[in-house]
C-alpha cells in the first residue's frame, strides 16, 4: 500500500560511504528517474555501517559520520538523504518487507536503484532479481547499475580505503572523484607551532575515519567557502612528545586569522614525508620550510 502523505519517489540504496565514482552512478540515475516521474530523488541508507553492527568490529569510514548526509547531497546532487536506523529490528527484517513496508510503503518508492551487488534484508537474502521481480507485482520501477571500473579495477569503498591505508592519495581521488577529505570543527591545539613562526589548525582525529599514514601531505583546506594550500601533518607531532593524542593540523600557506570552532574541509591530495621525531626544533623548521615548497610546487603543476 502506497503512503498516501509521501511524493513520490526514486530511491537509491547503499551506504554511500566516501561517495565515490560508482556512487555517483546509482545517484544520478535516482535524480534522473525523480524528474521522470515528477518527484524527489532520494538516498536511502542506514545511520552506522551495517558490518559494524553484524560483525561486531568496525569498518573504517571515507566520510566522517557527522557530514555524511551533506556530501551525499552536495556530490551526488540527490533532494534528499534518509537514514534508516541499523538496529537488529533492521537487520533482521524479511527483504520482502523492505521493499514493501519501508521503501515503498513508508517512502512512497516509485523507482528504486541499486548497485547489482546489493544485497539486503535478513542474511542478505535480497537480491537484485528478486528486488525487479517484486517491484513489478506493485508496478514500482527498478533499475540495476553495473560496476563501474578504472584501469580494469572495480570501483569501491573497499578499495580507496586500502588506497588511503598506504597513503596513496592521488590514486584515491581518482576512483573517489574528488580528494579525499577529512571534516571537522578547529579546536584549541598546544600552539607549539605558533610559538615558532609555524601556526597550524588543530583538528581532533575523527576516530570512526578510514586515515593515511602519519606524515605530511600537500593539502587543500576549505573553510567558509575559500580554498587555502596548506601542509598537513596527521600523527602525534613526535619532536614534542608530551603524550598527545593524534591529530590533523594543516599549516595553511599565506594566510592568518583565527579558525577556532570554525567547520573546515581538509582535502589530502599528496602524501609528501612520514612522521618522524627531529633532533631539533630548527631541524623540524627546515622541514616544515621544505614542505611547503613541495605543497607550492605540487599544486603549480595542477594548474
Amino acid at each position: 500500500m502506497m503512503s498516501q502523505n509521501q511524493p513520490p519517489r526514486a530511491i537509491a540504496l547503499g551506504y554511500f560511504d566516501g561517495v565515490h565514482m560508482g556512487h555517483r552512478v546509482l545517484m544520478e540515475r535516482a535524480v534522473q528517474r525523480a524528474h521522470e516521474i515528477g518527484g524527489v530523488s532520494a538516498v536511502f541508507t542506514f545511520d552506522q555501517h551495517p558490518s559494524t553492527l553484524i560483525s561486531g568490529h568496525s569498518v573504517p569510514l571515507l566520510t566522517a559520520e557527522s557530514y555524511r548526509r551533506e556530501e551525499i547531497k552536495q556530490l551526488g546532487g540527490v533532494d534528499e538523504v534518509i537514514f534508516g536506523h541499523f538496529d537488529d529490528e533492521m537487520r533482521t527484517m524479511d527483504w520482502r518487507d523492505f521493499i514493501h513496508k519501508l521503501l515503498i510503503g513508508r517512502f512512497n518508492a516509485r523507482y528504486i536503484i541499486s548497485g547489482h551487488n546489493n544485497r539486503f534484508g535478513y542474511k542478505g537474502l535480497g537480491t537484485p532479481e528478486g528486488m525487479a521481480e517484486e517491484c513489478a507485482k506493485v508496478g514500482v520501477g527498478y533499475d540495476c547499475i553495473p560496476d563501474v571500473t578504472i584501469d580494469g579495477i572495480v570501483v569501491s569503498s573497499t578499495y580507496i580505503r586500502k588506497l588511503v591505508a598506504v597513503g596513496d592519495m592521488e590514486r584515491a581521488a581518482r576512483f573517489l572523484g574528488h580528494p579525499y577529505t577529512v571534516t571537522g570543527v578547529v579546536a584549541h591545539g598546544r600552539k607549539v607551532g605558533r610559538t615558532y613562526g609555524v601556526p597550524t589548525v588543530n583538528l581532533p582525529l575523527p576516530r570512526e575515519m578510514a586515515l593515511p599514514p602519519y606524515g605530511v601531505y600537500a593539502s587543500r583546506v576549505v573553510v567558509d567557502g575559500q580554498t587555502h594550500l596548506a601542509a598537513t601533518n596527521i600523527g602525534v607531532k613526535p619532536t614534542f612528545a608530551d603524550g598527545g593524542a593524534p591529530t590533523i593540523e594543516p599549516h595553511l600557506l599565506d594566510f592568518s586569522g583565527d579558525l577556532y570552532g570554525k567547520l573546515i574541509h581538509v582535502e589530502l591530495h599528496k602524501f609528501l614525508r612520514p612522521e618522524k621525531a627531529f633532533q631539533s626544533v630548527e631541524a623540524l623548521h627546515a622541514a616544515i620550510a621544505e614542505n611547503v615548497r613541495q605543497t607550492r610546487e605540487f599544486f603549480a603543476e595542477q594548474k
